[in-house]
């Protein structure tokens, strides 16, 4: 079947073959010794029943590892050659084959669908460590799971129940995965096809799930762009990404996105189509209604694998070299099957979600309540009266929330007045959380129990405090590892650290990246030679075993779940006329964290506000999130040997 086929029509590589090799050498009926009369006499009921004694077919093996049956027949041929180094794997191949293959419809080589090479570059980010992906495949951590798969379940299952309540009403399973096909089929008139990536920069709101559905059916990588992200920002992640095609919204008052877009369609080369959302559709984009309304209800022909990359998203900030990261299937949705215990969700469950799609978190939430078939209600933009409303009117029973969300409805007094009884459990997550705001959301809610959540882009939930605990592990702790997940603290030489003493939390675990997207640097430094992944947090085990984030290593600044990178800030602020040098640091702020504090070192003779600042950073395109919300003149920087800013002296200054 795969005899003469390029690696660019299975989309192998090396690295792929090195990953997966050996578990399916291991695992393969070819591998396994066959005695006896059977063979002998092609005898195919009686091998039948020997199989699950003797190894597994190649589409046994493809369903179990979330491949396409010719790349594990691929792979499974090369590992032959390679271990046998004879030809008798001629004479194993595709014992019994007869009998399985001829159904299967033969297409020559050159009809055969072919990746292109941005989409083989890009999977080279999920060549996991052999070791890795053996013990995750075995132990079925890793299935064959995808996305579309779990909506296709739902669709048929339970046609007519709610997968969503947005703005504008409520829409269906049935007609969710219906619409999510036909933009599947535009998208594929349009020439994407399996590996290229779509950017999407949308509100929570109906229209992200469909445009997140629909690629995930034909096997695109969605790649998410923060909402409060302008073109400055934007324009090295698409290049980066070598994203195909945009969804946007409509042009508003604040913010003309079709605008900004066309314009990035100029400046990168791979960028071929901008899609409005919502709204008109400006000359020369395309109006996602119309896509789907146009769309066809086809069979998708080269439908995605779990190993296949599903998002591609970016941890912080904008540069020349972006930090960018792919999940597949495996690792995407991993995590949600295997931690679902700790939630016991169904499909009765209403799920209110906080943070935006766009996040990782929101991805994770969005995930959860497919995976059970429950029903979203979508908030597009977060006020502390509009969630209040929301939680009143749509009678979530699972909420997930960031500190910030909490901090400012009990600032606003709303928590004491809202009526959250339909709750029976609430996350929170995104950034550290006070215990004072966690108590204060479990005291609002008579019916329910609060939980945390530690996680990042690169392994969604690391850390999880089980819902029936005791109020104070649940408002005053992490908690532990989630479900295959492995945490340790370790000092500056790299050793462990005691229970109570502060180390470096690193982890490992199914839903934990392989690594960085075209940044070996950012690998080297995130990664250690046995599989555990450094997180820059800071972090101590107490002596009941729950785990407390005390700091981070980074300078990023997190405001409200959203991680800041101010080393672009501070290049844009240096090159005002005023400033001879600036930094940005956080301070704390009760209600989102942390904000954001510049402190400047003035050339002679000059002045300057935070308001000229500001100015200054919008003229020069930097996202308003980006943006310092204090101000300090500092007469002299505190500067080490070699000339680099301490920032963490910068509040004694």
């Amino acid at each position: 079947m795969t005899r003469g086929l390029k690696r660019s029509q299975t989309g192998i590589s090396e690295e792929m073959i090195q990953t997966y090799g050996e578990a399916i050498f291991e695992m393969s009926h070819n591998y396994q010794l066959r005695r006896g009369d059977p063979v002998r006499e092609l005898n195919w009921e009686e091998i039948e029943k020997q199989r699950p004694g003797t190894g597994m077919s190649d589409i046994e093996l493809a369903r179990k590892f979330g491949l396409t049956h010719d790349q594990v027949t691929y792979i499974r041929t090369i590992m032959e050659r390679r271990r046998f180094r004879r030809h008798n794997y001629h004479r194993l191949y595709d014992l019994g084959g007869g009998r399985r293959f001829r159904s299967e419809r033969f297409i020559p080589h050159f009809e055969r669908f072919e990746f292109r090479p941005e989409a083989i570059e890009l999977r080279k980010s999920l060549d996991f460590d052999p070791r890795i992906a053996s013990t995750h495949l075995r132990s079925g951590n890793w299935n064959g799971d995808t996305v579309s798969a779990w909506l296709d379940r739902w669709a048929k299952e339970t046609p007519e129940a709610i997968a969503a309540y947005g703005p504008e009403g409520s829409v269906t399973y049935a007609s969710q995965r219906e619409e999510a096909l036909k933009l599947a089929n535009s998208f594929l008139e349009l020439g994407i096809r399996k590996g290229d990536v779509i950017a999407i920069q949308l509100p929570n709101l109906p229209e992200f799930m469909t445009v997140y559905f629909a690629a995930t059916m034909i096997g695109a990588v969605l790649s998410t762009m923060h909402m409060p992200y302008r073109g400055g920002e934007m324009e090295p992640l698409l290049r980066h990404a070598k994203a195909r095609a945009i969804v946007c919204g409509g042009a508003a008052e604040s913010y003309d996105a079709p605008s900004t877009m066309l314009d990035l369609k100029k400046k990168i080369e791979t960028l071929e189509h901008v899609i409005v959302a919502t709204g008109g559709a400006p000359d020369e984009t395309l109006a996602l209604r119309s896509l789907i309304d146009d769309g066809t209800m086809a069979p998708i022909e080269e439908p995605p694998v779990a190993s296949d990359p599903a998002i591609l998203c970016f941890t912080s900030g904008t540069s020349s070299a972006p930090k960018a990261l792919a999940h597949n299937h495996q690792t995407l949705l991993a995590n949600n099957r295997i931690a679902a215990p700790i939630y016991n969700m169904t499909s009765d469950d209403i799920v209110l979600g906080g943070p935006p799609f766009t996040h990782a978190f929101g991805i994770c939430v969005l995930n959860f309540t497919l995976m059970v078939g429950a029903s979203a209600v979508l908030m597009p933009a977060f006020t502390p009266p509009g969630l209040m409303e929301l939680i009143e009117k749509g009678r979530p029973t699972v909420l997930f929330v960031a500190p910030a969300h909490v901090a400012a409805c009990a600032k606003a007094g709303l928590l004491e007045k809202s009526d959250l009884s339909s709750v029976r459990i609430a996350t929170i997550s995104g950034s550290a959380c006070p215990p004072e705001v966690a108590y204060a959301l479990e005291n609002a809610m008579p019916n329910g129990s609060v939980g945390q959540m530690w996680g990042m882009s690169e392994c969604f939930m690391g850390l999880h405090t089980p819902f029936d605990a005791p109020a104070r592990i649940r408002c005053e702790s992490l908690g532990s590892t989630t479900p295959t997940f492995e945490a340790r603290m370790v000092g500056d030489d790299g050793s462990l650290v005691l229970d109570g003493e502060e180390g470096e939390l690193e982890i490992r675990g199914c839903s934990v990246i392989a690594g960085y997207f075209n940044n070996d640097e950012a690998n080297r430094v995130a990664f250690t030679g046995d599989g555990w992944f450094r997180t820059g947090d800071l972090a101590r085990r107490d002596a009941d075993g729950n785990i407390h984030i005390t700091g981070r290593e980074k300078d990023i600044i997190n405001r409200g779940g959203i991680k800041i990178n101010p080393t672009d800030v501070e290049a844009v602020l240096d090159a005002h006329p005023a400033v001879l040098v600036s930094a940005i640091a956080p301070v704390p702020d009760e209600v989102l964290g942390e904000r954001a504090c510049v402190y400047v070192q003035l050339q002679p003779e000059v002045s300057v506000t935070l308001e000229e600042l500001c100015s200054w950073l919008d003229k020069n395109n930097v996202a308003k999130m980006k943006w310092p919300e204090q101000l300090q003149i500092v007469v002299e920087m505190p500067m080490t040997p070699t000339k680099k800013i301490i920032k963490s002296a910068l509040s004694t200054v």
